[in-house]
Formats: structure tokens, sequence, C-alpha cells
């Protein structure tokens, strides 16, 4: 009976850390962005560890959620660790972006989406075979505008951008727009859908995952999750790759963050 009672103990954490951590990652950057005591650096990565602590929490649910052939418990603490050592470092670079003058954000926005690149590779790489993650960065300062790579991780194939005025461009843009992850398990089958100007072979994988980074004050890019074998990802993946787009959206907000204090003038 013990057992069975003590059924509610995970689903609840679960459902309630996230929340909570998210929250709190939220409040914690807004007061770092909004700080003239000088204590700005500490909220920084206080809210990068709530943060990082809140999605460990929700992948490790979805993922073992949707995980067969491995016990549970076994899962949950693997993942948790694998979690840690990937998600703790992203969170620190992010955190790290915080601190640097607005001017020097955008070299280690880079970093921060090679960070995130890294660790969605490495989490699906113990189920899927050569698995490859890019963070796209929408660019309207190029004419014709465009989406392009950032951060990746995986097979070598370098990723191409998102141009407008091209089918294949013109069709990335509009998905971003709508603000809606998809999901496309086999790229080679007639008989299941395909994104709007896929060109087919020339990708060089078989199924991907994509979905929009973007916030109530705009769009910002991408996050991509390829692979060359149909049918690799499940559920749980769609969701990691959902949270990564969610942590990278705070990442351009902090990098494209005009109105934040600038480190130099606090405390002195």
């Amino acid at each position: 009976m013990a057992r069975r009672g003590a059924g509610w103990v995970w689903p609840t954490i679960n459902a309630a850390l996230p929340i909570l951590g998210s929250f709190g990652a939220a409040q914690l950057l807004s007061w770092g962005l909004r700080d003239t005591t000088g204590n700005s650096g500490w909220l920084y990565t206080a809210a990068g560890t709530s943060l990082a602590m809140a999605v460990s929490i929700t992948i490790a649910g979805k993922i073992v959620e949707h995980r067969r052939g491995v016990t549970a418990d076994g899962a949950k603490r693997g993942l948790l660790l694998k979690l840690r050592d990937e998600y703790m470092k992203w969170a620190s670079t992010t955190a790290d972006m915080a601190r640097q003058p607005h001017e020097q954000r955008h070299a280690y926005l880079s970093q921060v989406a090679d960070s995130a690149a890294t660790a969605l590779r490495s989490v699906v790489s113990d189920h899927v075979n050569r698995p490859r993650a890019v963070v796209y960065m929408l660019n309207t300062d190029e004419d014709p505008f465009r989406m392009q790579p950032v951060g990746r991780s995986g097979r070598g194939e370098k990723p191409n951008p998102f141009v407008a005025g091209t089918p294949r461009g013109d069709a990335a843009l509009a998905f971003i727009e709508k603000r809606a992850t998809s999901h496309y398990p086999d790229l080679e089958n007639p008989k299941k859908p395909k994104p709007d100007g896929y060109v087919g072979t020339m990708s060089g994988y078989k199924t991907f995952i994509a979905a929009p980074i973007w916030t109530d004050t705009g769009v910002y890019g991408m996050v991509t999750l390829d692979a060359p074998r149909a049918n690799s990802f499940d559920d749980g993946d769609v969701a990691l790759v959902e949270l990564t787009a969610e942590m990278m959206a705070i990442a351009f907000e902090i990098g494209q963050d005009d109105n934040a204090p600038d480190p130099r003038q606090i405390g002195g």
C-alpha cells in the first residue's frame, strides 16, 4: 500500500516544479535586468539555475513517459544526471551573457546557441543515430532577410540559411510566424505529410522536428532536430525541442534587450 500511495509523488513534482521554476526564473531575470544595486550577476545565476532545474524535471517526465524497455526509476536517474551535465553549462552560458554590456551580447548569443544545440543533440543521441540539432536566428538586417544558423551540433553537414523570396525560405519564415511545433516522422513516405518547400534528398535527413523561438515581443528563429533515419523521434523528443526553443527565447530576449542596465555602470 505504501508503494502505491507514493505513486503520486513524481507526477506532482513533475507538474509543480517546472511551473514554479519557470516562473521563478522569469522573475529573477526581470529583476536582474532592472537591478541597480550591483546584484544582477547573482540574480542571473539564480535564474539560470532555476530554469535548468525546471527544464530537467519537465524533460525527465516527458521522455521517461515515452521510453520503453528501461525501468522508469533507472531512466529518471540517468536522464536527470545527463540533463544536469548538459543543460547546466547552457544555463550558465546564458547567465554569463546577461552580465555583459549590450553591445557584446551578440557574440555570447552564438555560444549560447552552440551550447543549446550540443545539449539537445547529446541527450537524444542515446537513442537516435547521428542526430543533428540546429539553432536558427531570424536576421531582418539582410536583404533579402533570412533565418541563419547560429548554433549547431551533430552530423557534419552545414545547414543552409532560409532566405526570403525562395520556396524553402518563405515556407520556413511562414512556419515560425505560426508559433507552433512541427514533427515530420518520415519524409520519404509519399503518404506522410511534408513541409512546404522541402527539397527532398538534398536535405540529408529523413525526419525532423522544428519549434519556433518566440516571445510576446516577436519571433526570433527556430530550433530543429533531424536524423538520417525515418521515425527516429518520439513525443519525448518533440517535448525536448520545444523546451529548448523556450529556453533560447530567454537568451534572445537578453541579447536584444536595449533597456537592460549596463553592468559597467551598476554599483559604480
